[in-house]
């Protein structure tokens, strides 16, 4: 199957009984167009107050019962819209038919927001067979993952075949994709638009579920079960296969910039973001660099030109004393993924530990990426909980910390969803490590250039930082190179979707 649209092509060669091969190998080139649009769909986007959730193209609305309001903010901002389940047995959305062959190649996709981690299975779409649903997209409370199963038979103590994997995080808006392949027999499911390689299963018993949708629960032999409790939106079925390169932008969560720090001026101890947010603020001797342009080898041979900043027209300039930059708590949320990142130019390699930055609560750093000296690299540090033990150290293998020129652009992403953190260096990712923690991030300060042990300031950077960004949302791999040669100031939301 082509992996994603557009166009595609074959070359063939011909060889003979002896292995002698043709010199010129034949080329047909063919293009491959979108995928077929989805058999049903209900974008839960209808005011507050409707009657029943409209459906996309001639796919027929869907009823709703009390548990369900119309109207809620959606997963693109305040500007979009989605329907609200109240877990009760009154929040579900039925529609008349079913929507796809559940024997046969089906796709299901759907955005869900939970306000609080389940304490029971969840179900976001399903379709009604005669005792048990043809499919079932939602949460399992068992595997604490979100889940895409089909039951082996119509009958309730047959089992099910599934695919399980991610966490659920409460008041993060979180993309599900189930695909049945009939070709192969496989089921897979991705979560934000990530596949979940290591649970693709076989499914090895097939039948037709013929009865109509239902978002917000599914059937059992003794009535509906699994009432959603959060907000839905954008439902879709499809007779097809969804590829990884759809399901990437079907799928793929757009992160929110949060704060920018350009370093670029400062006004009295603060040095303000370019957007609206807080500065951040600048103390123990740490000061903005910007180049002095009096000196004119023009008109004075013996002047020597000051050298450029590190990025734009100024960076955050640290002597290794304890200089530091910092940013209150309250900037990120709860538990949900985040992305920071930085320019970082060493003054020199060796000495001593060095932080660039670090997430700081009331009684120890959530996660450090310093310079080791030791390893003579750059390097994440995590812990569990605040004031609890470190639950890794990894070091970023084959790069060499820079001390001249641009320095380093870093990029520190954590996935609350897949539980593990990434740290990339010029765009290119360096390592990978699990982090399962219990943090509470809003209770977490920025510290640019330094970290803390007990009250005293702990490795201290010496040299050049600068361009500070922080995103909510883990930034896609894809876009990390993007964001390390924005120019300075620019406005990274415009390019970063």
């Amino acid at each position: 199957m082509p992996p994603d649209e557009g166009p595609m092509y074959v070359e063939a060669k011909a060889v003979d009984g002896a292995g002698n091969a043709r010199v010129t190998t034949t080329a047909h080139t063919f293009l491959v167009a979108d995928g077929r649009a989805p058999k049903a769909g209900w974008s839960l986007g209808d005011p507050r107050g409707s009657a029943a959730a409209s459906g996309i193209g001639e796919t027929p609305d869907a009823l709703p019962g009390r548990g369900v309001t119309f109207g809620s903010e959606g997963p693109l901002g305040p500007t979009d819209v989605a329907a609200s389940f109240d877990g009760s047995a009154d929040a579900y959305l039925e529609s008349a038919q079913p929507a796809v062959d559940t024997s046969g190649t089906f796709t299901v996709s759907a955005w869900v927001n939970l306000p609080e981690r389940p304490k029971d299975d969840l179900t976001l779409v399903s379709q009604d067979g005669t005792g048990q649903p043809g499919f079932d997209l939602g949460y399992d409370v068992d595997t604490e993952s979100w889940t895409f199963r089909v039951p082996v038979t119509d009958m309730e103590t047959m089992g099910t075949w599934k695919v399980s994997g991610a966490s659920a995080v409460p008041g993060s808006w979180t993309h599900l994709i189930g695909v049945y392949d009939s070709h192969t027999g496989m089921l897979s499911l991705f979560v934000n638009g990530d596949l979940i390689e290591d649970d693709v299963q076989a499914r090895r018993t097939v039948w037709k579920a013929d009865g109509p949708v239902q978002i917000g629960r599914k059937m059992a032999p003794d009535g509906y079960t699994a009432n959603l409790k959060g907000a839905l939106a954008d439902v879709k079925l499809y007779d097809r296969v969804i590829p990884e390169a759809e399901g990437e932008d079907l799928g793929g969560v757009s992160a929110t910039q949060l704060g920018y720090w350009a370093l670029d001026e400062a006004a009295g101890a603060d040095s303000p973001d370019v957007g609206t947010g807080r500065p951040l603020k600048l103390a123990n001797g740490a000061l903005i660099y910007r180049q002095d342009d009096s000196c004119d080898p023009g008109l004075d041979p013996t002047c020597v030109p000051a050298s450029p900043p590190l990025w734009g027209d100024g960076h955050l300039a640290l002597d290794g004393a304890g200089g530091h930059a910092s940013r209150e708590a309250g900037l990120l949320a709860p538990e949900d993924s985040f992305t920071v990142t930085a320019r970082a130019r060493l003054a020199s390699s060796g000495g001593a530990d060095q932080t660039v930055f670090a997430l700081l609560g009331a009684s120890g750093s959530a996660v450090d990426v310093t310079y080791s000296a030791t390893a003579d690299r750059w390097q994440v540090t995590t812990t569990d909980k605040d004031g609890g033990s470190v639950t890794s150290t990894a070091s970023a293998p084959g790069v060499l910390p820079s001390t001249g020129g641009d320095g380093d652009h870093l990029a520190l992403v954590y996935s609350a969803v897949f539980g593990d953190v990434a740290l990339y260096v010029n765009g290119t990712l360096a390592l990978k490590v699990p982090w399962d923690n219990a943090w509470d991030f809003t209770t977490t300060s920025l510290q640019v250039g330094r970290t803390q042990k007990g009250t005293a300031t702990a490795k201290p950077f010496a040299g050049a930082l600068d361009e500070v960004r922080v995103f909510r949302g883990a930034l896609d791999a894809a876009l990390i190179p993007t964001v390390a040669g924005l120019p300075a100031g620019s406005n990274v939301e415009d390019t970063v979707t």
